[in-house]
């Protein structure tokens, strides 16, 4: 499954602040650690600041912190918050109710397939990618990509 753009910037703001969940992040150090363009990644702040997963605190020495324990973040969480509806299609081709009057060749392929995803989305949470240990955020492809250009 390919999720949005701003779905993997989402995960990698979330993972990125879980690492050090009770730190003030700033938008600036943010933007350093994960190299997402700064006029995005502050459209996403504000918009994850609106919802119960992150607060924004205001002024000089102001930032961006997680607000629930991350063991009640879950991936499906951060995905329904940013308003990436794809994950709850249930088909194939992305109609909200299946368009066939009968069933396509991916229908009962996709909805078992659809069913594992979301049930993994649901399960894992940010406690569990912080366990696995800090990855390595600024992919390696990029910066190879920016230097021959």
């Amino acid at each position: 499954m390919i999720f949005s753009k701003t779905t993997e910037y989402a995960f990698r703001i979330m993972s990125f602040m879980a690492v050090e969940e009770t730190k003030l992040h700033t938008a600036n150090e943010i933007f350093d650690g994960l190299n997402i363009p700064y006029r995005y990644l502050r459209k996403l702040m504000g918009i994850l600041s609106k919802s119960s997963l992150v607060n924004s605190v205001q002024g000089k020495h102001g930032g961006y912190k997680i607000a629930k324990k991350l063991s009640n973040i879950s991936l499906i969480d951060i995905i329904r918050v940013i308003g990436d509806d794809k994950i709850d299609s249930p088909c194939f081709f992305g109609f909200i109710n299946c368009a066939f009057t009968k069933k396509c060749k991916m229908h009962d392929k996709w909805n078992n397939i659809h069913k594992d995803i979301r049930e993994i989305l649901d399960k894992t949470t940010l406690d569990e990618l912080k366990k696995s240990g800090p990855p390595n955020f600024k992919a390696k492809n990029i910066s190879v990509l920016t230097k021959t250009n």
